[in-house]
């Protein structure tokens, strides 16, 4: 079935009134979870980008680290081997050297080139004590944060030939895993299993990750493609 537009004046406020609707129930929805979860409303407002579509074309690592620096972040890259470590850091202004006070964040993993062709999501973690609330405003949200990281380690996944991604939704037993998996569902992963629930079966998955909790897969070319349009919004606005 075709949508149809409007066709006068009352149709288009009964249309307008309707998204206005759907708008405050957005807000008041973000603002329960920010009660919930710490989380602000910028958050979601980025998660809400998180879900939309790029504009087909990859995005660079030159964007990826504008994005940063407009963010007062520079991101660093070592690898050892397969396995990456990444570390968002503090801008530095002045002469002093940098040090552990300095890294807000770090993202590490390994990536398997073909012909397994896989990128091995192994944590992420933004460290919420370390940044000043003069600097959030900057920063914005740690979601924006672990976007810059997860972005660059599909680039560099990408690049290698990779096609799938994987990662562990954990479950500390804490209540928080089943949030975490809606959340990692609404970036573009989808579940594949519960480790944790199937004896023998799980053991490769508990040598693998070191814990139990929901197993997820993504494609790197569309969540490339997903989440390097966020990071282009966010050039956009700076």
């Amino acid at each position: 079935m075709r949508a149809r537009r409007p066709s006068t004046r009352a149709e288009s406020t009964r249309c307008a009134t309707r998204t206005t609707r759907a708008t405050r129930a957005r807000r008041a929805r973000a603002a329960r979870v920010a009660r919930a979860t710490g989380r602000r409303d910028d958050e979601d407002e980025d998660e809400d980008e998180g879900r939309g579509r790029g504009d087909g074309t990859r995005v660079t690592r030159e964007e990826i680290e504008r994005a940063a620096n407009a963010r007062g972040l520079t991101l660093e890259t070592k690898f050892y081997g397969p396995v990456f470590k990444m570390e968002a850091r503090r801008m530095r202004t002045g002469r002093g050297e940098e040090g552990e006070a300095d890294v807000v964040a770090t993202h590490d993993g390994f990536v398997a080139p073909p012909p397994f062709g896989i990128l091995h999501m192994d944590s992420m973690r933004v460290y919420n004590s370390k940044v000043s609330e003069r600097e959030r405003g900057k920063m914005r949200s740690t979601f924006g944060i672990a976007i810059l990281l997860g972005t660059m380690s599909l680039l560099e996944g990408a690049e290698a030939g990779c096609k799938k991604c994987e990662l562990l939704a954990i479950d500390d037993g804490n209540g928080y895993a089943e949030k975490l998996v809606r959340y990692y569902g609404r970036l573009g992963f989808e579940t594949v299993r519960v480790v944790g629930e199937n004896g023998l079966r799980d053991i490769p998955d508990l040598l693998v990750w070191g814990g139990v909790g929901t197993r997820m897969n993504g494609d790197v070319d569309a969540l490339l493609a997903k989440w390097g349009g966020v990071i282009r919004k966010q050039l956009s606005r700076d």
